[in-house]
Protein backbone atom coordinates (compact mmCIF):
# COMPACT_ATOMS: atom_id res chain seq x y z
CA UNK A 1 0.00 0.00 0.00
CA UNK A 2 1.38 3.36 -1.07
CA UNK A 3 1.20 6.35 1.27
CA UNK A 4 0.76 9.92 -0.05
CA UNK A 5 3.66 12.20 0.78
CA UNK A 6 2.79 15.22 2.92
CA UNK A 7 4.70 18.50 2.70
CA UNK A 8 7.26 19.71 0.18
CA UNK A 9 10.57 18.31 -0.87
CA UNK A 10 13.73 20.32 -0.37
CA UNK A 11 13.92 20.83 -4.13
CA UNK A 12 10.41 22.34 -4.27
CA UNK A 13 11.20 24.69 -1.39
CA UNK A 14 14.38 25.86 -3.15
CA UNK A 15 12.42 26.58 -6.35
CA UNK A 16 9.88 28.71 -4.41
CA UNK A 17 12.71 30.63 -2.68
CA UNK A 18 14.41 31.23 -6.04
CA UNK A 19 11.15 32.60 -7.55
CA UNK A 20 10.58 34.88 -4.54
CA UNK A 21 14.16 36.10 -4.77
CA UNK A 22 13.72 36.96 -8.46
CA UNK A 23 10.46 38.85 -7.78
CA UNK A 24 12.10 40.84 -4.96
CA UNK A 25 15.18 41.56 -7.09
CA UNK A 26 12.96 43.09 -9.77
CA UNK A 27 10.49 44.89 -7.48
CA UNK A 28 12.65 46.32 -4.68
CA UNK A 29 14.89 48.57 -6.82
CA UNK A 30 11.76 50.18 -8.30
CA UNK A 31 10.29 50.73 -4.85
CA UNK A 32 13.59 52.10 -3.51
CA UNK A 33 13.98 54.37 -6.55
CA UNK A 34 10.55 55.90 -5.89
CA UNK A 35 11.35 56.33 -2.20
CA UNK A 36 14.74 57.90 -3.03
CA UNK A 37 13.09 60.36 -5.45
CA UNK A 38 10.48 61.48 -2.90
CA UNK A 39 13.11 61.74 -0.16
CA UNK A 40 15.34 63.87 -2.39
CA UNK A 41 12.54 66.27 -3.43
CA UNK A 42 11.18 66.63 0.12
CA UNK A 43 14.68 67.27 1.53
CA UNK A 44 15.38 69.86 -1.17
CA UNK A 45 12.11 71.62 -0.32
CA UNK A 46 12.94 71.54 3.39
CA UNK A 47 16.37 73.08 2.78
CA UNK A 48 14.87 75.63 0.38
CA UNK A 49 12.28 76.78 2.94
CA UNK A 50 15.06 77.39 5.45
CA UNK A 51 17.00 79.49 2.92
CA UNK A 52 13.89 81.44 1.85
CA UNK A 53 12.98 82.31 5.45
CA UNK A 54 16.54 83.39 6.25
CA UNK A 55 16.79 85.49 3.08
CA UNK A 56 13.40 87.15 3.72
CA UNK A 57 14.53 88.31 7.15
CA UNK A 58 17.99 89.32 5.97
CA UNK A 59 16.76 91.39 3.01
CA UNK A 60 13.48 92.59 4.61
CA UNK A 61 11.47 91.13 1.72
CA UNK A 62 8.48 88.84 1.35
CA UNK A 63 8.96 85.57 -0.50
CA UNK A 64 6.66 82.75 -1.51
CA UNK A 65 7.26 79.24 -2.81
CA UNK A 66 4.91 78.61 -5.73
CA UNK A 67 3.72 75.02 -6.21
CA UNK A 68 2.49 74.57 -9.78
CA UNK A 69 0.16 71.61 -10.28
CA UNK A 70 -0.87 72.60 -13.80
CA UNK A 71 0.24 70.29 -16.58
CA UNK A 72 3.05 67.80 -16.32
CA UNK A 73 5.53 67.63 -14.75
CA UNK A 74 4.53 69.48 -11.59
CA UNK A 75 7.06 72.08 -10.50
CA UNK A 76 7.88 74.73 -7.92
CA UNK A 77 9.80 78.01 -7.81
CA UNK A 78 10.42 81.05 -5.59
CA UNK A 79 8.95 84.54 -6.01
CA UNK A 80 9.85 87.73 -4.16
CA UNK A 81 8.19 91.08 -3.40
CA UNK A 82 10.08 94.12 -2.10
CA UNK A 83 9.65 95.02 1.56
CA UNK A 84 7.27 93.58 4.14
CA UNK A 85 3.88 92.73 2.65
CA UNK A 86 0.55 91.71 4.10
CA UNK A 87 0.04 88.08 3.14
CA UNK A 88 -3.34 87.70 1.49
CA UNK A 89 -5.68 84.73 1.21
CA UNK A 90 -5.34 82.22 -1.63
CA UNK A 91 -8.59 83.54 -3.14
CA UNK A 92 -7.18 87.08 -3.40
CA UNK A 93 -3.96 85.71 -4.90
CA UNK A 94 -5.98 83.83 -7.52
CA UNK A 95 -8.11 86.92 -8.25
CA UNK A 96 -4.92 88.93 -8.83
CA UNK A 97 -3.52 86.28 -11.21
CA UNK A 98 -6.81 86.23 -13.13
CA UNK A 99 -6.78 90.05 -13.40
CA UNK A 100 -3.16 89.96 -14.67
CA UNK A 101 -4.04 87.32 -17.29
CA UNK A 102 -7.12 89.22 -18.46
CA UNK A 103 -5.24 92.52 -18.74
CA UNK A 104 -2.35 91.20 -20.86
CA UNK A 105 -3.85 92.46 -24.12
CA UNK A 106 -5.26 95.71 -22.74
CA UNK A 107 -3.65 99.12 -22.25
CA UNK A 108 -4.23 99.09 -18.48
CA UNK A 109 -2.03 96.14 -17.56
CA UNK A 110 -2.21 94.72 -14.04
CA UNK A 111 1.10 93.62 -12.56
CA UNK A 112 1.88 91.51 -9.52
CA UNK A 113 4.03 92.73 -6.64
CA UNK A 114 5.76 89.34 -6.79
CA UNK A 115 8.33 88.41 -9.41
CA UNK A 116 10.32 85.23 -9.97
CA UNK A 117 13.53 85.06 -7.95
CA UNK A 118 16.57 83.23 -9.30
CA UNK A 119 18.76 83.95 -6.29
CA UNK A 120 17.49 81.04 -4.21
CA UNK A 121 16.34 78.64 -6.91
CA UNK A 122 17.49 79.23 -10.46
CA UNK A 123 14.80 78.47 -13.07
CA UNK A 124 12.63 76.62 -10.55
CA UNK A 125 12.56 72.86 -10.10
CA UNK A 126 10.57 70.27 -12.06
CA UNK A 127 9.54 67.06 -10.31
CA UNK A 128 10.60 63.73 -11.85
CA UNK A 129 7.92 62.23 -14.13
CA UNK A 130 7.21 59.55 -11.52
CA UNK A 131 6.24 62.11 -8.85
CA UNK A 132 3.61 64.79 -8.43
CA UNK A 133 2.36 67.28 -5.86
CA UNK A 134 -0.71 65.53 -4.47
CA UNK A 135 -2.02 68.56 -2.58
CA UNK A 136 -1.05 71.72 -0.72
CA UNK A 137 -2.91 72.72 2.42
CA UNK A 138 -2.57 76.29 3.68
CA UNK A 139 -4.17 77.50 6.92
CA UNK A 140 -5.74 80.52 5.20
CA UNK A 141 -7.54 78.26 2.71
CA UNK A 142 -10.53 76.11 3.80
CA UNK A 143 -9.89 73.28 1.33
CA UNK A 144 -6.67 71.53 0.13
CA UNK A 145 -5.40 72.79 -3.23
CA UNK A 146 -5.05 69.92 -5.72
CA UNK A 147 -4.76 71.80 -9.03
CA UNK A 148 -3.52 75.11 -10.32
CA UNK A 149 -1.02 77.06 -8.21
CA UNK A 150 -0.59 77.15 -4.43
CA UNK A 151 1.58 79.52 -2.38
CA UNK A 152 3.47 79.27 0.90
CA UNK A 153 4.52 82.76 2.06
CA UNK A 154 7.58 83.82 4.07
CA UNK A 155 7.37 87.27 5.65
CA UNK A 156 10.14 89.76 6.40
CA UNK A 157 9.47 89.15 10.11
CA UNK A 158 10.35 85.47 9.76
CA UNK A 159 6.81 84.08 9.84
CA UNK A 160 5.69 81.34 7.45
CA UNK A 161 2.26 80.19 6.30
CA UNK A 162 1.18 77.13 8.24
CA UNK A 163 1.04 74.58 5.44
CA UNK A 164 1.44 70.94 4.48
CA UNK A 165 2.70 69.83 1.06
CA UNK A 166 2.19 66.21 0.01
CA UNK A 167 4.41 64.62 -2.66
CA UNK A 168 3.33 61.26 -4.08
CA UNK A 169 4.35 58.67 -6.64
CA UNK A 170 0.64 58.08 -7.34
CA UNK A 171 0.86 54.48 -6.17
CA UNK A 172 1.95 53.61 -2.67
CA UNK A 173 4.28 56.38 -1.48
CA UNK A 174 3.16 59.78 -0.17
CA UNK A 175 5.38 61.96 2.01
CA UNK A 176 4.48 65.25 3.69
CA UNK A 177 6.41 68.46 4.33
CA UNK A 178 4.99 70.44 7.27
CA UNK A 179 5.76 74.17 7.50
CA UNK A 180 5.81 75.54 11.06
CA UNK A 181 4.41 79.11 11.08
CA UNK A 182 6.54 80.45 13.95
CA UNK A 183 9.91 78.77 13.56
CA UNK A 184 9.77 78.40 9.77
CA UNK A 185 11.16 74.90 10.21
CA UNK A 186 9.91 72.28 7.75
CA UNK A 187 9.32 68.78 9.15
CA UNK A 188 9.42 65.69 6.94
CA UNK A 189 6.88 62.91 7.60
CA UNK A 190 6.96 59.65 5.64
CA UNK A 191 3.17 59.43 5.26
CA UNK A 192 0.22 61.63 4.20
CA UNK A 193 -0.51 64.28 6.86
CA UNK A 194 -3.18 67.00 6.89
CA UNK A 195 -3.55 70.21 8.90
CA UNK A 196 -6.43 68.54 10.78
CA UNK A 197 -4.05 65.77 11.85
CA UNK A 198 -1.73 68.42 13.32
CA UNK A 199 -4.57 70.05 15.27
CA UNK A 200 -5.41 66.72 16.91
CA UNK A 201 -1.82 66.15 18.10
Amino acid sequence: MLHKKNGFTLFEVLIVIAILGAVLAIGLPRFNRGQTNIKKIIRELGALSKEVRHYSRLKNTTHRIVFDMEGSPHQYWVEVADGPRLVRSQEKEEAEIKAIEESKDSENKVTSAFRKSDKLLKDGRKLPDSLQIKQVEVKSRPEPITKGKAYVHFTAEGLVDQAVVQITDGKQLTWSLIFNPLTGHADIVEKPVSLKDLEVQ
